[in-house]
């Protein structure tokens, strides 16, 4: 949970995470001017630390004068190489091109002589700026393939349907110094642009993940080779919760970890209105963050799930114990049975069973188990019925993030509440009925993580209200919990940040 600090605008832009033992190194952009790739340091994955800024764009005549888009950070003949996209002012920024900057210690770069080092290739990609106003050559990733490089990046097709050529290109090197174009590597036919395009292995096997303009989601479609043929998953492709956007994938320590910016409510349009988010500040008025990481792992039909980071056990502030609910229903329509633990039935009518105390960031798991209508797990609840609510039902595949607020006095004296669906996604089968299922709830700060059946289905930022009381709920069947556990959180910000 990073964003650059400062006066002003200083909004997160793309990211590249690359580890250098055991530290992981952040270089991302800066919006709106994308005139710096700024630098930042971590031990854990969750706490960063700022270093001096990486990359500038370029005095008046080069090929980066105008603006620098993402780039990308690779190991190669002893020595750090970025590759990042250069715009020039010749063009009014609309000819997208590579660039390349070497560095022996990550900190201190020197952009190349040869710059650019690549381009479009008018045999295979746009290369007319005047067809559509720019063209796509962007966003470059390298990945080692045998004894060459392959950097792909967002590129479209030179010929096929206007609307849906957008494709994923190649520059090919031995050297990471001279770069030539070659054929797409994957052209769907259906998408206008494929953003940060990355290939990468897991478990043997190859996977491809890009961001797709048209619904602002985060993909990924899987090989048995680098070459192809690239095929979407049996669990559609899906690679991140909603909101989730322009992932890198980085192994550190043993583990496979996506990292992506994250902007609630994504989908609904490029620039979503801070009316919309609850946690915005003048400096960053979009809520866009570097989200925490989530664990990749294969399962057994080659798809790809997602697990919460191990790395936030490092910020438990005591050991993991058993919860115990409160003696009476939130709405006191129920009577509780002490000795039945967590469990409550609804009588056709919504009931919650909280904690018997308040928390604000931590950490709750457990099995949840459901019979008919909708329930699940809530969070930062009020007396009022207000709070965070995780819908599930069981024979449904969905999974729902909602909140309910009560709303201060309008001009005529009256109250009101704010209802928000902060977050939709899918499991990959329907819940089962009267079964127990695993569930994870982590809270901090504004972040808030839910694990089903131990996959990451949601995960997003929400802090209007990052306190108050937690437990289960049903409306119009029963809800029960066994081994509940409960233990509270610190927050990993660095350098005095303070989200929510």
């Amino acid at each position: 949970m990073y964003a650059p600090r400062g006066f002003g605008l200083s909004e997160l832009g793309d990211i590249e995470v690359v580890a250098d033992g055991d530290a992981l190194h952040l270089f991302h952009l800066t919006l709106p001017s994308h005139d710096v790739v700024q630098h930042a340091v971590s031990e854990d994955g969750l706490r960063w630390d700022p270093l001096p800024a990486a990359l500038r764009t370029g005095d008046p005549g080069a090929c980066d004068d105008d603006q620098i888009w993402t780039m990308s950070v690779a190991r190669h003949g002893g020595c750090w190489r970025m590759l990042y996209t250069a715009l020039s002012l010749a063009e009014d920024g609309a000819v997208q091109r590579t660039g390349l900057a070497v560095s022996d210690d990550l900190v201190r770069w020197e952009k190349s002589a040869a710059n650019p080092v690549g381009s479009a290739d008018p045999r295979w990609y746009e290369t007319d700026p005047a067809l559509w106003g720019s063209v796509s050559w962007r966003d470059p990733k390298p990945v080692r393939v045998g004894d060459r490089w392959h950097a792909l990046v967002a590129a479209r097709e030179k010929a096929g349907p206007l609307l849906r050529r957008g494709c994923v290109g190649q520059l090919v090197s031995a050297d990471f110094e001279r770069w030539e174009a070659r054929p797409p590597l994957f052209a769907p036919r259906r998408f206008w642009d494929l953003e940060c395009p990355q290939a990468f292995e897991i478990g043997g096997g190859w996977y491809l993940a890009a961001a797709t303009m048209e619904d602002r989601r985060q993909r990924y479609w899987r090989a048995p080779a680098f070459e192809g043929p690239w095929a979407e998953p049996a669990d559609g492709g899906m690679l991140a919760p909603p909101g989730h956007y322009a992932g890198r994938v980085a192994r550190w320590q043993g583990r496979d970890l996506l990292w992506c910016w994250h902007q609630p409510r994504l989908a609904e349009g490029w620039t979503t209105s801070p009316r919309t988010i609850d946690w915005v500040d003048p400096r960053n008025p979009f809520g866009k963050w570097l989200a925490p990481p989530l664990e990749l792992l294969p399962r057994s039909d080659g798809s790809l799930y997602r697990r919460s980071f191990p790395g936030w056990d490092a910020y438990l502030e005591a050991p993991v114990e058993p919860a115990v609910p409160a003696t009476t229903t939130l709405f006191g329509r129920v009577p509780v049975d002490p000795a039945s633990g967590w469990r409550v039935a609804g009588d056709g009518a919504m009931e919650v069973l909280p904690s018997r105390v308040p928390a604000g960031d931590c950490l709750i798991e457990g099995d949840l188990v459901l019979t008919g209508g909708a329930g699940g797990t809530a969070f930062r609840l009020d007396a009022e019925g207000g709070g965070s609510f995780v819908e599930l039902r069981p024979g449904s595949t969905a999974v729902s993030l909602q909140k309910w607020l009560p709303t201060d006095h309008d001009h005529h004296g009256r109250r009101g509440y704010a209802w928000q669906e902060l977050q939709r996604a899918d499991l990959t089968a329907p819940l089962p009925s009267g079964r127990a299922v695993p569930f994870r709830l982590l809270l901090v700060g504004p972040y808030i993580e839910v694990s089903v059946g131990g996959e990451v289905v949601l995960a997003t930022f929400s802090g209007e209200r990052i306190d108050g009381m937690w437990g289960i709920w049903t409306a119009g069947g029963g809800v029960a919990a066994t081994g509940l556990r409960f233990a509270p959180l610190r927050r990993p910000w660095a350098n005095g940040e303070r989200l929510g």
